[in-house]
């Protein structure tokens, strides 16, 4: 049994998959399992694969039979997973050297179920910075599901953080324990679903300062151009953990309540701007009439996006 599994599900990611899988064999730790699994890539990302696989025997490529998404992508790999740990690996992405090696101790010094680093966005026009600072990511430190739930409502003033980007090593024993899989319904936001699933089985989630994956920032991700399923969908987890709500500790429960308001109102302003664009006025007006905070919300974001059209026609209209 290997210590760790790594999961990469990939798409059409054959320009990254070399570099995410060089960052692997560069590993301190080498007891490991690599799990590429293609997801229904139209071009060479299952050659790519292969071609490694060739030469390092920890490599496996699963091929998905259609694509299914990311979600459906990581359950075929954890349906293989043979190591004690699993680690999540985006296609895009890589691992600093000593990332797994330093994470498996913590994690057992913890006595983790989820161990998460910070991240290291980089940006592609852009210098590289962490996700958290460092107080905010304190070593060896737990993360209740409450903190973690206010750790994903958005920051006007650093849009950039959000704890359901990060990637834990997480138990299988744990894992299998619980029977927990990703919901194969989402294509936005499945870890964080996932390690919320996690939080509600009772697991033990902690966060450490040091920034050991390296995260790229994409214009072209389906993180940046979510729809507006996409956000019922996610709506529609914390409705699900809700109707539960006499077992939720009443510090999740408030915070998951908090983290669906913050839904409701992105969802909306989704819904408006989709409206608005193909001229269904009705509908647009209707969006905003959910509620006071979503009325607010969708008011202020608008009168937003008005003034930066009005500040950009001025631009345009000021002679040189």
């Amino acid at each position: 049994m290997p210590q760790v599994s790594v999961i990469i599900p990939a798409y059409n990611a054959a320009a990254f998959l070399g570099a995410a899988l060089t960052s692997l064999q560069q590993q301190a730790l080498t007891d490991l399992e690599i799990l590429v699994v293609d997801d229904g890539s139209l071009d060479e990302t299952r050659a790519v694969a292969s071609a490694f696989a060739v030469h390092d025997p920890r490599i496996r490529v699963i091929a998905a039979e259609r694509n299914g998404g990311p979600a459906a992508a990581r359950n075929l790999g954890l349906a293989q997973a043979k190591g004690q740990w699993i680690a999540l690996l985006d296609a895009d992405d890589a691992f600093e050297p000593d990332r797994l090696a330093r994470l498996i101790g913590l994690a057992r010094d913890c006595g983790a179920d989820l161990l998460a680093d910070n991240l290291i966005l980089e940006p592609e026009d852009g210098r590289p910075e962490r996700m958290l600072p460092l107080s905010e990511a304190a070593s060896c430190a737990p993360v209740t599901a409450a903190e973690f739930l206010r750790g994903n409502l958005p920051d006007p003033e650093r849009p950039r953080r959000s704890y359901g980007f990060l990637k834990p090593i997480i138990s299988r024993a744990f894992l299998l324990e619980h029977d927990l899989r990703y919901d194969e319904s989402l294509r936005f936001a499945e870890d964080f679903a996932f390690y919320l699933a996690c939080f509600a089985a009772g697991g033990r989630f902690f966060l450490c300062q040091q920034a050991l994956y390296r995260y790229r920032v994409r214009a072209d991700s389906v993180t940046a151009g979510h729809t507006a399923e996409d956000l019922r969908r996610l709506q529609g987890v914390d409705e699900r953990l809700l109707s539960g709500g006499a077992m939720l500790p009443v510090e999740f429960r408030t915070a998951l309540l908090q983290h669906k308001r913050s839904i409701d109102q992105r969802l909306q302003w989704r819904v408006f701007i989709d409206a608005a664009k193909a001229r269904s006025w009705h509908r647009a007006v209707s969006a905003s009439f959910k509620g006071w905070h979503v009325f607010h919300y969708v008011s202020v974001q608008l009168a937003a996006e008005i003034w930066r059209r009005l500040s950009e026609k001025r631009l345009r209209s000021t002679p040189a």
